[in-house]
């Protein structure tokens, strides 16, 4: 009798292992992907108030100081002008470092200073982003693929060159930005003001490499 129900145990694990590890295989996630070169701006998922130690409280959502309707809004704004200030950071510091010409000096130092603004605004709109509730995206390739100002080139520059494709590509950003402000001055005062600011400091930019060419 002990033989039967021996037998009878092993045929059974022998029917149900495979069907639970085809189970198992199936439960799995799949890999992430990567390489996207969209910008990733999902805000968190709802939570929940189970008590796990997750760190994740919900009742702390409320607090979000703008409506739901404008946060997307903001995101898409914000997220377009960060990744436009990067990039403006990165080519600054090409030029300030492969500059060459009679001017060299002076605009060097232009450049670095430029370069710390864009560095400063990039950050201010960055965290006015978190503080709506979304994350920003400021990833290398995010930028690469998503800035819009065109190939900046390698190696030496002469100072002539620089002033010509700096101030182009300021211009461009500082019109776009003014673009964004009348978005904005329908949707969230504080972004837009925000964003007056920077305005400001791209116009005075673009206005000071303007006169270095007349």
């Amino acid at each position: 009798m002990k033989l039967s129900l021996l037998a009878a145990s092993v045929a059974l694990l022998a029917v149900t292992a495979p069907q639970a590890q085809a189970q198992r295989r199936v439960a799995q996630p799949a890999a992430p992907s990567s390489g996207s070169m969209a910008p990733n701006n999902t805000p968190n998922a709802a939570g929940s108030d189970t008590g796990k130690l997750d760190y994740r409280n919900p009742a702390a959502d409320p607090l979000i100081p703008v409506e739901a309707e404008k946060r997307g809004p903001i995101t898409k704004e914000l997220q377009a002008s960060v990744v436009e200030l990067l990039e403006l950071f990165h080519d600054s510091k090409q030029s300030h470092w492969n500059l060459r010409g009679p001017i060299y000096l002076s605009l060097h130092e232009k450049l670095q200073e430029n370069a710390d603004e864009y560095r400063k605004y990039a950050d201010i709109l960055a965290e006015r982003v978190l503080q709506v509730g979304n994350p920003i995206d400021g990833r290398v390739p995010v930028v690469a693929a998503t800035a819009n100002l065109g190939d900046f080139p390698g190696g030496y520059l002469s100072d002539k060159q620089v002033l010509i494709l700096m101030t182009e590509r300021i211009n461009t950003v500082a019109k776009r930005v003014r673009q964004r402000i009348e978005t904005m001055s329908k949707v969230d005062e504080t972004t837009s003001n925000q964003l007056q600011e920077l305005s400001y400091a791209l116009d005075k930019q673009v206005w000071q490499f303007r006169v270095m060419m007349q």
